[in-house]
């Protein structure tokens, strides 16, 4: 086989010869189109002989919008994390593929994807979600334009639901301190403590180690964190996640406290427990699930008495807190790990008001008595 390229109006496509026909013997071409340079086309020729040559090209026509989002979900595994694949594919297969997924891809238009959306709207699916739904949509779709498979990306042009803002969810000095006082006795306190008084991350907090902590300087460095599959991760977030946190007295000796309880267990148990020097864990050394410990917090708020919120929220409650208290922006930002303090304020932005009023008073104060 033998391809060329020729230009039609702005593109370019690529014409392949594949023999004269059988029964008539006339000449019979294959032609790609949708290239925007000769050199794209030009790259892509070789390519598209070897897909003739040994069978694996696909007509367009055949392929739907279905068998392609199972293809980009197969190239996409190789560079995200499992958990971020297994919710790629479950709004893929829940939501996307029931609706329009025996659409023929080359068909696909902002119609299609558009009737996908409403159809999650009226399922009571959040706006949130449905967005996720979108994004993933659209990237999917760039590729597709990318390999020249399509000319354009109909999610260009969808339109999407508003963002809907999750209000944060705080606890007052008053709900901390009775919070600590009545769950000293659960396994899961020291996890608890570390959240409140240093705005860690859930899987920063199941991911510690002992040898992350430096008792004489009272900090914990975040080296490492557990990921949403329940596995370590040897690495934190973002660079800006790996930070070394200054903590309370308060915190090293609840460390100290605990970390007598692990050694204890650690005898009981010999060879069954396994050590892997992490901080919060189950007696026999093994990681603790995020779900459960999630349940486990739940149900402490519930046997305390105070409003319930969810463990994220003890990291705004930290970050709160320190807020009100004065505490410079850049340093709560740092101590949370946010890639730049623009972050924390859009996050605690509803916080900013009621400390200019109180800045303010104290101003007045200051200078008129």
């Amino acid at each position: 086989m033998k391809g060329h390229i020729r230009k039609r109006g702005n593109k370019y496509c690529i014409v392949i010869d594949i023999g004269p026909d059988p029964e008539t013997g006339k000449r019979r071409q294959k032609w790609f189109s949708g290239y925007k340079t000769k050199k794209e086309a030009q790259a892509d020729v070789a390519k598209k002989i070897t897909e003739l040559n040994e069978g694996t090209f696909i007509e367009p026509s055949k392929v739907t919008l279905k068998d392609y989002l199972n293809h980009w979900l197969e190239i996409k595994s190789m560079s995200i994390e499992k958990s971020t694949f297994a919710c790629y594919r479950a709004f893929i297969n829940q939501h996307v593929i029931p609706s329009i997924g025996m659409v023929a891809l080359h068909k696909l238009n902002v119609i299609h994807i558009q009737k996908c959306y409403k159809t999650a709207i009226d399922k009571g699916i959040a706006n949130n979600s449905i967005l996720l739904m979108h994004r993933i949509l659209k990237s999917a779709l760039n590729l597709a334009v990318k390999q020249n498979i399509i000319s354009r990306n109909p999610a260009d042009f969808a339109e999407t639901p508003k963002k809907e803002k999750t209000p944060i969810q705080t606890w007052t000095e008053e709900e901390v301190k009775k919070f600590l006082a009545h769950s000293q006795e659960s396994r899961y306190h020291i996890g608890y403590l570390l959240a409140i008084t240093t705005g860690m991350r859930l899987g920063e907090v199941l991911g510690l180690r002992w040898q992350d902590i430096d008792f004489e300087k009272h900090t914990v460095t975040i080296n490492q964190t557990s990921g949403h599959d329940n596995k370590i991760k040897k690495t934190a977030k973002t660079n800006s996640s790996k930070r070394t946190i200054p903590v309370p007295n308060e915190t090293i000796e609840a460390l100290k406290k605990h970390k007598i309880l692990i050694n204890k267990e650690k005898l009981r148990f010999g060879s069954a427990y396994l050590d892997q020097d992490l901080i919060n864990c189950n007696e026999f050394g093994r990681i603790i699930k995020r779900a459960h410990f999630r349940k486990s917090f739940i149900r402490m708020t519930h046997k305390v008495g105070i409003k319930e919120i969810k463990f994220h929220d003890l990291r705004h409650t930290h970050a709160t807190l320190l807020l009100k208290q004065g505490v410079n922006p850049k340093i709560i930002s740092e101590r949370l790990g946010h890639t730049d303090i623009s972050m924390t304020l859009s996050v605690y932005s509803h916080v900013l008001p009621n400390m200019q009023e109180e800045a303010v008073k104290n101003f007045g104060k200051s200078i008129f008595g």
